[in-house]
This record gives structure tokens, sequence and C-alpha cells, in this order.
């Protein structure tokens, strides 16, 4: 038997932490692998289970909280460590360590402890490092890393809470939020940061309602985890376009800032006639593929992170183009710059209905469901890790 250590972050809804927590339900299914756990200290103080819990139903959180502690005196074969900031292995802990490493834009001397650390440490030895999509491989490249010791596993997506409503569901679930059957509803989950293109977004989703259009936005942001909340970039937006303030617009918009379970996650998701994601760099996008997972037509960025798992018959790639220092000056990285007319492009066309048919949308979540299951990625981790 082999023994694995996994030193992470569970208990909290952050994305890493919900990779982590989903890989271990699946984990444990291996039983060629004594898995134990470490936690690893959480990025930001206030975190806490009992205001960012990850939702889980009640048998799964007893699973991942009940990992035993990793043995004190002899070294496990594999140390699995998924949490930020990225730290080399002790000596003698493990006989290989593998660092999950995920960005966006590239990492700075603050993504590692100590600060300035020389990436190249975390791939001594047998030691690598695990990233989820290409995008974020390149950018660990950038910043010095070993191309050869740098593995590409996708994350996944629970299929078996992220699939379609029925049809009587779904109406029922629009109307509980007050959604009139003729409305098109647009959402987008996750933290307001400029690197989302929130504000590409609503511009877009104001210019639809400005013409009339029976659009409806739900946001589900992150306030909790980051402290930030939509409200700084209506600020900022009414500077330059005073028409995302008013009352046509923003009668138009609601907020969700509570934490949700994975149920009301899901239904979220399947109410919805497009999830709408024009980032400009992500290092997953892990709510794009929970969305197609429901059925719902995606957005999205092409160029990007989720080139790697999006398929035409979910999805829609915007036209995108290489960011410069003259879009964002602050950014030090790679992004993209998707076009915001064929963001309005897009999103008139989800109001005109005119997407593949349901056939062809059943079928391209047949084969999602197939290739990205948390049973299917963790699978090819476990292989990796096997090596």
């Amino acid at each position: 038997m082999k023994t694995l250590c996994i030193e992470g972050w569970r208990g909290v809804n952050h994305s890493i932490a919900m990779v982590n927590q989903n890989q271990i339900l699946e984990m444990v299914k291996y039983p060629q692998w004594h898995i134990s756990h470490r936690d690893a200290p959480y990025f930001m103080p206030h975190w806490s289970r009992d205001t960012l819990g990850a939702g889980f139903a009640p048998h799964e959180a007893a699973i991942i909280d009940g990992l035993p502690p990793p043995p004190e005196a002899e070294a496990v074969d594999v140390c699995l460590r998924i949490a930020s900031p990225l730290r080399a292995s002790s000596p003698g802990t493990a006989r290989r360590t593998v660092t999950f490493a995920v960005t966006e834009f590239g990492l700075s001397d603050k993504s590692f402890d100590p600060p300035g650390m020389n990436p190249r440490l975390l791939t001594q030895g047998d030691d690598w490092v695990l990233t989820p999509t290409q995008w974020s491989k390149a950018r660990l490249v950038d910043c010095g890393f070993d191309e050869q010791r740098v593995r590409v596993v996708p994350h996944g997506y629970k299929t078996d809470t992220f699939f379609p409503l029925s049809e009587g569901e779904r109406q029922a679930a629009r109307a509980a939020l007050g959604l009139a059957p003729h409305e098109v509803v647009f959402t987008n989950v996750g933290v307001a940061t400029w690197n989302k293109g929130l504000d590409l977004l609503i511009l877009a989703f104001a210019e639809l309602r400005m013409r009339g259009v029976p659009a409806r936005l739900i946001l589900k942001d992150h306030k909790g985890l980051y402290g930030l909340g939509v409200e700084q970039t209506f600020a900022e937006l009414a500077q330059v376009a005073p028409q995302v303030v008013s009352d046509t617009v923003r009668e138009g918009i609601s907020v969700l800032s509570s934490s949700l379970n994975l149920g009301q996650l899901r239904s979220l998701y399947a109410l919805s006639d497009a999830y709408v994601s024009p980032y400009r760099a992500e290092g997953f996008n892990l709510p794009v593929l929970e969305a197609m997972g429901c059925g719902t037509w995606c957005i999205v960025s092409g160029g990007g992170a989720t080139d790697d798992f999006t398929p035409p018959a979910l999805s829609y790639r915007l036209r995108s183009r290489p960011g410069t220092h003259e879009d964002q000056p602050q950014v030090q990285g790679q992004f993209v710059v998707p076009d915001f007319e064929d963001l309005v492009h897009a999103m008139t066309q989800v109001a005109l209905r005119k997407l593949p048919t349901p056939e062809q949308r059943q079928a391209a979540r047949t084969s999602l469901a197939e290739h990205y299951s948390w049973a299917a990625v963790t699978r090819q981790l476990m292989e990796h890790l096997s090596l």
C-alpha cells in the first residue's frame, strides 16, 4: 500500500479548497492508497467553516473531515500540497512532493514561501508541479518553472450534483426568484476582480436592457471570501457609463453575496439561459464547467484557460486578442482582451434563442460528464501520482 499525505485547505468554498475536497471524495475509493490530511493555514484569517462552508452533503463532509493526520515518525510516499503560498518540501517528509499551482496572469514573489523563492526548488529530484490548464502551465513556465516538470490534469465537476433541472423544476426555480417565463436570464459566479471581466458583462447587459431586451442578470459574488463585492464595480463603471446605474439597468440585476450550498448553486446555473464569463485571465474557471454540466449555454473568452474544455455545442468563445500594457498598466503577465461587440452579439443570440438544438447540447453534456467528472480527472491524477 502506498501512502499519500495531502496538505491543503478543506471546509471552505474557496476554489482550491473545493478542488481538494472533491478529489478527496474520489481518492478514498482507491484501496491501494492510504490517505492522510494535514490542514494548511487558510490564506486569510477570517475564513471560517461556519460562514464560508463548502456546501457538501453531511456524509461527504464526514469523509473529507475523517481523513487521519499523517504519521509523525515516517516519510510518506507522496505529499500533495494544494494550498497557497507555494513552498518547497521539507527534507525527509515525503519521497516525492507534488505541488498544485494555478495562476491567471503569473506568479509574484508573494506567491511563494519564502517570498521570491526559486520556483525550480519545487521540481527537484522526483518532485513535480500539477496545474489544471495549458494556459496556467504556460504562465508557470513564464515564471521560471521547468516546463518538463509541470503536468496538466484538469479539474472536474460533480456529475451527481450539476445536471439539468426538469422543465417543471426550472420554471419553479425561476418563479421563486421572480423571473418571468419570457425573460432571458444571464448568470455569473465569481469574485469581483478585474481579471473576471465583470465590468464587461455589466456593460453588455446594460446595452441589452437599454435596447428593451427583457433580460435579467444574476451575479453571485465572493464578498465573504475576499471582501470584494460588485458595488465597487458599479461605482467605477458609473463614472464612464452612467447608464449602468439607471433604474432600467439596475432593476434587472440581482446580487447574491451569501454562500450557497451545491444544490442551490446547481439551481442557479440550471435556471439560467446562459452563464457569461468574459474573463481576461483565469487559471481554470470551474463555474463554466459546472454550468455546462447543468446543460446551460456558456459564453466565455476565447484564447484562455477555458479553451481546454468548452465544446462548441455548449459554449461560445468570444473573439479576443492578447492584452498589452496599454490595456492595463498595473498587470504584470499575460491576459486576453475579449471583444466587447462580440459579447453583446453572443448575449443577443441567447435572447433570440439562437442556440444549438437540445439534442446537440445533450450529446455534448454526456461527453463532458464522461471526461470531466471528478472520478475521471482524479483517475488521471492518481495515475500520475503512482508513477
